[in-house]
């Protein structure tokens, strides 16, 4: 039988790397679900906690909002159900993901242009030249 850690909102924070309010905070808005309280304060956690906050994690890292996490969460309860709203859900996330992937490629090509021309730019002012125009970089 596997044992049951149990863990303190201290420890799932630094665990997580996350603050103790993002955890107070998804449990209210229902992220996080069946945490008990002891003495009515004190939280405590175990491996379905740690589960469930890796999955958050990860989507939060693939882009996904708070509010989508969630709905995902609730179609997962429902799966037989819902597994066409789940592939939909991802499938969108994707799209919205390569959109931004393309856009920082773009933002990062334009960054090495100005990377280029400005180092040309110092360069020619420590030589005592002339200082080149943009459109010779961008050539």
């Amino acid at each position: 039988m596997k044992e049951t850690y149990i863990y303190s909102i201290k420890e799932m924070s630094e665990k997580f790397n996350l603050p103790s309010s993002a955890l107070r905070y998804y449990e209210e808005i229902g992220l996080l679900e069946n945490v008990e309280h002891l003495n009515g304060y004190h939280r405590k956690y175990d491996d379905s906690h740690v589960d469930r906050l890796n999955a958050i994690e990860c989507f939060k890292k693939a882009g996904l909002p708070l509010k989508e996490i969630k709905r995902f969460f609730e179609y997962e309860k429902n799966m037989q159900k819902k597994s066409q709203n789940i592939l939909e859900m991802m499938m969108e996330q994707k799209k919205k993901t390569e959109k931004e992937i393309k856009d920082l490629k773009a933002g990062l090509a334009h960054l090495e242009k100005k990377i280029k021309y400005y180092t040309m730019v110092d360069k020619a002012v420590k030589e005592g030249k002339r200082i080149p125009s943009w459109s010779e970089v961008i050539k």
